[in-house]
């Protein structure tokens, strides 16, 4: 390597290292901004084929569809109750009738609760893992081309992490 090659290699290794870096807020919805919000004639999933082992949950997601877009641009969510301290989550496509699975729900994530905008694909869960309802998770999920990724998991005890706002107790979480 030549003496020009090598300090100009050296300089740039240098500046590379130096700057700073960044980590994107898993728990911050301005991070997973969508930039469309579908506005078209809402789809209705097939529950006679592709989205038949939704049927028994057809009425309660139909209606909540009908109610419009409220995630990542295009999606409805769907919560209910399946006894006491468990509820399903099902994601609904506005645009082309397909429902998805969230991750979390039913009886192993009691109390559970959602954070999630209309311009955002990230989806706060917050659920307790005790049965005295004492400790709970909040989680980031990141829903992309009709996929969940986790993003971060947090634990804590407390109402100012385990009631109201999700987003709020993932703040109060981190010490923020």
């Amino acid at each position: 390597m030549t003496r020009t090659k090598g300090f100009v290699f050296a300089a740039m290794v240098t500046i590379a290292t130096q700057a700073p870096v960044q980590a994107a807020d898993s728990f911050d919805f301005s991070e997973h901004r969508v930039d469309r919000v579908f506005q078209g004639k809402l789809r209705l999933p097939d529950f006679k084929k592709r989205d038949k082992d939704f049927g028994f949950f057809k009425t309660r997601i139909t209606n909540e569809m009908r109610e419009g877009v409220t995630f990542a641009g295009e999606y409805s969510v769907v919560q209910f109750g399946c006894g006491t301290g468990c509820t399903n989550v099902v994601v609904a496509n506005n645009r082309t009738g397909q429902l998805y699975d969230f991750p979390r729900g039913g009886e192993f994530n009691q109390a559970l609760t959602l954070g999630f905008q209309l311009n955002s694909s990230l989806m706060l869960a917050r659920w307790y893992t005790d049965s005295l309802w004492e400790t709970c998770v909040i989680e980031a999920f990141v829903f992309e081309e009709g996929k969940w990724i986790a993003k971060e998991a947090l634990a804590g005890k407390g109402e100012e992490i385990c009631e109201g706002d999700v987003a709020a107790g993932a703040t109060n979480a981190r010490g923020f």
